[in-house]
């Protein structure tokens, strides 16, 4: 009886050992947390993106995962999709590996933001009003899109002409704008064509009006042919050549 019973309790003791050895950590795993994988994707963007380092940032989505890897040495590794913009919202590849044996791949999505500067309008602006150095501001904007359109230099704007009435606050674009005449349809300008120490000239017709640095349709009066020519100023237009 006292060896059955002794017998029951070696077997139980065995029991317990074994459930303990299965939950026991394993001590050659070496984690991979949520700091260094933001760390690795953060550095992945400020090495690539066309924009300084202090001017974008990263707004992570959803839980990072926590990868056990082999003790010893491990490579973190980020990669984007083709053609990859670095700005608004996306996703990279994160592989873990050792050595050449890539162990898993996780997806990681983020949010990327550029402080962008913009002209904006200090107050209101009428219809057909020319813009001049009071009536805008460049100011910086955490932006999560492409600046399509939106002028990021007063120079740019000074000068020109408002299409429509802009608002106080308004970030102005290229749409909003045009060109203040220089010539006009019917003006008699001065064709010039430049090609390093030779300097041509010849009398033109304009086609329509142009602002400074406007394409327009010129006529030489000599040939009666229509060019292209690049608006400079006054009555004077420029063959690019």
């Amino acid at each position: 009886m006292k060896r059955s019973t002794a017998l029951s309790r070696i077997a139980v003791l065995l029991i317990v050992l074994a459930c303990l050895c299965g939950f026991a950590p394993d001590s050659g795993a070496a984690p991979v947390g949520e700091k260094a994988i933001k760390q690795a994707v953060k550095k992945h963007v400020e090495d690539n993106a066309p924009w300084p380092k202090d001017r974008v940032r990263v707004e992570f989505f959803g839980s990072m995962p926590e990868v056990s890897l082999p003790e010893g040495p491990a490579n973190v590794q980020v990669r984007s999709r083709a053609g990859e913009h670095y700005i608004g919202r996306t996703s990279f590849t994160v592989r873990f590996s050792k050595g050449d044996t890539v162990v898993r791949e996780e997806a990681v999505r983020v949010r990327i933001e550029v402080l962008t500067d913009v002209v904006v309008t200090t107050h209101g602006i009428m219809r057909d009003a020319i813009i001049g150095a009071d009536d805008v501001t460049v100011t910086s904007k955490w932006m999560d899109t492409a600046t399509t359109g939106v002028l990021t230099d007063s120079a740019d704007v000074l000068g020109k002409k408002a299409v429509a009435r802009l608002n106080a606050g308004t970030e102005v674009t290229r749409q909003m704008l045009r060109s203040v005449p220089v010539v006009k349809k019917g003006e008699v300008v001065r064709i010039v064509l430049e090609s390093g120490p030779m300097v041509i000239s010849a009398v033109g017709l304009c086609q329509e009006d142009g602002g400074k640095g406007d394409l327009v349709r010129v006529q030489n009066v000599a040939s009666k042919k229509i060019i292209f020519a690049r608006v400079m100023g006054t009555s004077l237009v420029r063959v690019d050549f």
